[in-house]
């Protein structure tokens, strides 16, 4: 009698499942990791397009006796009246086109609920008003109001978008699906006088549900706001307030 000693080269049952099962944990292991780069990457153009903006503000205060933009959208920049603590980031960064950037994409914040997108339509030179140039949803950044290139070069200039909240408005959320919730209240990206630009832990020492950038060494005073130390000079909030984008 013949006898046939052939094995199967056929996975069993529990041999699939063991496969199945070591390729999810692999997955589990590498979809976080891939997150993480990603939102690094993300964080990175932030802050490139963050020190294209602050450098297109140093160019404009060049030409303007050392000072950042302090006025409404208007025809002559002479003539038009100043910003109020009421007014939007947008209509500050408005006067840099189409002098010193031509192009809204650099404003979008990738992933901010701020700024969704941007169709690079722009208002014609001279025009009287905010209309297509860095209209709602194609700026992402806040503005730090009453600033010139002679400032504390570690005093704010540009930020990320802070909660759409007129009481607080140098917190941000830990929603990211909502304005002011872009890296979830973990991370900011801030651009100082000086042109630089950091990736910055957020704290919430203060509140949990909605963390800031506190000054190196204090858990009371927002990077963003007045010192509440007397012997500190630091922004005012009556002449440097924050200016987040809107319509």
């Amino acid at each position: 009698m013949k006898i046939n000693n052939k094995t199967s080269s056929a996975f069993t049952l529990i041999e699939l499942l063991v496969v199945i099962a070591i390729i999810a944990i692999l997955a589990s292991i590498a979809l976080p990791a891939f997150t993480a780069v990603q939102e690094r990457a993300k964080q990175t153009k932030d802050m490139s397009n963050g020190k294209q903006i602050a450098l297109a503000l140093k160019q404009f205060a060049l030409d303007h006796n050392g000072v950042f933009p302090a006025k409404k959208p208007g025809a002559n920049y002479d003539t038009a009246a100043a910003l109020a603590g009421t007014d939007k980031s947008n209509d500050a960064l408005w006067w840099l086109f189409p002098t010193y950037v031509t192009s809204e994409d650099i404003f979008v914040v990738p992933s901010s609920i701020w700024s969704t997108s941007a169709d690079n339509k722009l208002d014609a030179a001279g025009a009287a008003g905010r209309v297509e140039t860095l209209k709602n949803t194609e700026c992402g950044y806040a503005f730090i109001m009453g600033l010139n290139d002679t400032s504390n070069p570690q005093f704010p200039l540009l930020a990320d978008g802070f909660k759409d909240a007129a009481t607080i408005p140098w917190q941000y959320a830990t929603d990211k699906t909502i304005k002011g919730g872009v890296w979830g209240g973990k991370k900011a990206i801030v651009v100082f006088v000086d042109g630089s630009a950091q990736v910055m832990r957020c704290d919430d020492v203060a509140v949990a549900t909605n963390p800031t950038i506190y000054r190196p060494g204090q858990a009371t005073d927002s990077i963003f706001q007045a010192s509440s130390d007397a012997a500190v000079t630091w922004l005012n909030d009556t002449n440097n307030p924050v200016l987040n984008p809107g319509p």
